[in-house]
């Protein structure tokens, strides 16, 4: 599918910041496995430098684990030709010996890349102790002990800024030519709860993500990008900016000042692609910008059909630590966004977004968002052209079937399966204005379409984890084998009939929500991971036992690890 000339000429983009590309392309990544996995490999070929800048980080967290990492004894047929993929995904053979004889976490990883001399560096969020979900300090610990160069940043602290600002991007730049964004921190949270590396299948449990006591923290649902090309360089230009904007507000050694180094090469492409950032006042020297506010603003108005949302918050108030509604400050920008999507259903448009049943904060905060769209747009949702829906995963153990949630922690949009975001930015104030963010925004149709066919393809459970992996990596243009790429065709092929048309896609969604509704109240196992998303009122009009902390899907007393 082209894009028409009036397609590339709507505005979509955001100014003042970075330049749109058009020798630029995006690979989505579905998932903590599959961007770890593919962030672990690029590591490991890196001839030059690391960057990364994270919310928070696990230096222990194993990037890799399971048959990606080993597929069996040394010698067997399975260990081979994993060896072999290595090798044409660019790993010499001492990288290959190290990924065969050592855990790869983050610390050997990194640590690894400094043997051969790579330069790295790392950026963290100097997170207060009151709004800890990591230990900053036994991260740099952990990090320097192992020859990385590590600053603590601490630019979202002090009296100018928002009271629970936060340093909140997720960003990775190797040798300049490959860049990562998305919202997968390589993080496991404190306790062990909240591991970013999950499947698409999101098991109840599983020996690949056990806590020191057994447990398996939630399932959790994201979604990243691998960024080529220039668009790589304008991720490196805000890793530089932010790391030397520390330094020298510390008076640290110029020793480490990041340079400026050449942009990446270009690459032929049919992809339009920006970074946009969210950079709030007071935070750095170099620039403020609500780059990504202005990309939802101009996508959100250009929706001629529909738009389909995954985000961890849809907050139109600012949330300040007291999860009443009415009691935080109005978000412009959420403003903006939600009366655009109400216009787009009023001119016959339909939207979908996938929500947690169990964020962290703020759960009355978003279904006052959901409910503002439905009092603006009545018809639309009597019609049932505006659907919100939740995600869980069940098992059967001891005679009887337990849920869980699953955490959705991805901030994706996709409008008219042309233009598509995925970043760190969330439908809040915190993502549009008050937090330091980074997405990535691509007008392709290929690679929107493809980006919508997996995640609801995933949710529907109608694709499995391999398909998945091997589909982000025919869509982003990456060499895999020939079983492989025959595999991702052969998927890619059954989504399109199942899920190509949006409406029937749509359609199909609301069908297994409600299925798996009444399979719930039954004690019967999901099939797929879709549900409604209830308020605290519609929870109980079903006859469900809603708490606010926890929603409706988790159970009361946990049964099962």
């Amino acid at each position: 599918m082209q894009l028409s000339h009036e397609q590339v000429h709507q505005n979509w983009w955001a100014e003042g910041d970075t330049p749109v590309r058009t020798d630029s392309r995006v690979l989505y990544l579905v998932d903590g496995r599959s961007a770890m996995l593919e962030i672990c490999r690029h590591c490991l070929k890196a001839q030059k430098y690391i960057y990364l800048a994270n919310w928070g980080m696990t230096p222990l967290l194993e990037l890799v684990r399971g048959k990606d990492h080993r597929r069996g004894p040394d010698g067997s047929p399975e260990q081979e030709e994993l060896l072999a993929e290595l090798r044409a995904e660019g790993l010499q053979e001492a990288d290959i010996a190290f990924w065969q004889q050592n855990a790869l976490s983050v610390r050997n990883v990194l640590a690894y890349a400094r043997s051969k001399g790579v330069e790295v560096k790392v950026l963290l969020w100097k997170c207060s102790d009151v709004l800890s979900h990591y230990s900053p300090k036994e991260a740099h610990e952990q990090l320097t002990s192992a020859g990385v160069t590590c600053l603590l940043d601490d630019s979202a602290q002090g009296v100018l800024h928002h009271p629970i600002e936060s340093l909140h991007q997720k960003l990775s730049v190797i040798d300049g030519q490959a860049a990562f964004v998305g919202g997968v921190d390589p993080l496991i949270e404190k306790e062990g709860e909240f591991d970013r590396w999950d499947l698409p299948d999101h098991p109840f449990t599983t020996p690949l993500r056990q806590t020191a006591k057994g447990a398996t923290p939630h399932p959790w649902h994201d979604a990243h990008s691998l960024i080529e090309g220039p668009a790589a360089s304008d991720v490196e230009l805000n890793f530089r900016q932010r790391w030397n904007d520390v330094v020298t507000r510390h008076h640290l050694s110029e020793d480490l000042l990041v340079p400026e180094h050449p942009i990446a090469p270009p690459l032929k492409s049919q992809s339009l692609v920006q970074v946009a950032r969210t950079i709030p006042e007071h935070t750095y020297k170099f620039i403020t910008t609500q780059g990504i506010a202005q990309l939802y603003h101009h996508a959100l108005n250009n929706i001629q059909r529909f738009v389909y949302l995954e985000n961890q918050y849809f907050w139109l108030r600012a949330f300040y630590g007291i999860d009443i509604p009415f009691a935080g400050t109005e978000s412009y920008e959420m403003q903006q966004n939600v009366q655009a999507l109400i216009k787009a259903l009023q001119r016959g448009a339909f939207a979908s977004i996938i929500l947690p049943d169990h964020p962290n904060v703020g759960r009355g905060f978003s279904d006052a968002g959901l409910m503002r769209i439905r009092e603006g747009a009545p018809q639309a949702n009597d019609e049932g052209r505006f659907e919100a829906f939740c995600l869980a995963t069940s098992t059967q153990e001891g005679g009887r079937t337990h849920y869980r949630p699953i955490y959705v922690h991805a901030k994706v949009a996709v409008v008219d399966d042309l233009w598509s975001t995925v970043g760190s930015g969330n439908l809040n104030n915190r993502g549009m204005r008050d937090d330091t963010e980074i997405n990535v925004a691509t007008l392709d149709p290929t690679a929107t379409r493809g980006l919508r066919l997996m995640l609801q393809g995933e949710h529907l459970g109608i694709v499995h984890t391999e398909e998945l992996l091997a589909l982000s990596r025919l869509l982003g243009q990456q060499h895999q084998s020939a079983l492989e790429e025959a595999r991702a065709r052969n998927a890619l092929r059954y989504l399109e009939e199942t899920l190509g048309d949006p409406a029937r896609a749509l359609t199909l969604m609301h069908d297994a929500a409600w299925r798996n509704l009444n399979l719930y109240k039954q004690g019967q196992p999901l099939v797929g991971h879709l549900l409604p998303y209830l308020s605290a009122e519609e929870a109980q009009q079903q006859g469900l036992h809603f708490r606010e902390e926890h929603g409706w899907v988790e159970e009361e007393e946990k049964k099962i690890s």
